[in-house]
């Protein structure tokens, strides 16, 4: 299989993940941010559904749980962002954390939600005890991808899961923010997007040169 873009330790492939998984040869981590919030009347949500070729038409909850569940048994641990809708779908985890936006993170029907949970699978990574919730007020810089999320959390959530030396997968990639956080942390990655447009932005975001961090990527 010919990868959409591979460069300094980081892969991207073109196509499904559930057509890719099977090609691919080892990972050791996952950390992804499926498709959720899809069917929204009026508002541009991730991987919006229409002529866009996106994997959800209108809102379905089954891919993102489908995927994880493949490929659970072949990693260490994991940590998703199933999105408050499909939380459930998703198989049980072993711990939950997630980010705490005071300025609020959506609407649900009981109220404006504060919180994007994230589900964690397996044993944390070494002997070290770190919070598993950050706080958070920024918003993801506009990078043509209809809900990216800040390169931050996914730098917390890649630092706070993986060990030096490990591979992380991502089999929604979209526009390659878990690729470049990392990239930015010296970790191996594997990407997958189905959309040929979001490969092509996170082909550029890749192609850029690391930055210091300055101490941000446990933040």
């Amino acid at each position: 299989m010919t990868p959409y873009y591979e460069r300094g330790g980081v892969v991207l492939y073109h196509g499904d993940a559930r057509d890719v998984l099977p090609e691919l040869a080892r990972f050791d981590v996952l950390v992804t941010d499926p498709p959720y919030g899809v069917g929204f009347s009026g508002k541009a949500t991730k991987h919006t559904s229409g002529n866009s070729g996106g994997y959800t038409t209108p809102d379905d909850p089954e891919v993102g749980p489908e995927v994880v569940r493949l490929v659970l048994p072949s990693v260490a641990r994991a940590a998703v962002f199933p999105g408050v809708r499909n939380l459930f779908a998703y198989p049980a985890a072993q711990d939950v954390g997630g980010v705490y936006c005071p300025s609020g993170a959506g609407m649900g029907a009981w109220g404006f939600r504060c919180f994007h949970p994230v589900l964690f699978y397996g044993k944390r990574p070494g002997k070290a005890i770190r919070p598993s919730c950050i706080e958070a007020f920024e918003a993801a810089e506009p990078n043509g991808h209809p809900c990216p999320k800040p390169i931050r959390w996914m730098r917390w959530l890649v630092a706070l899961t993986t060990l030096e030396g490990e591979t992380v997968l991502d089999p929604f990639a979209g526009s390659g923010t878990t690729l470049r956080a990392a990239k930015d942390l010296g970790r191996t990655a594997i990407g997958i997007e189905r959309e040929e447009r979001y490969c092509e932005i996170a082909a550029r975001r890749l192609s850029q040169d690391v930055l210091p961090l300055f101490g941000e990527a446990a933040g």
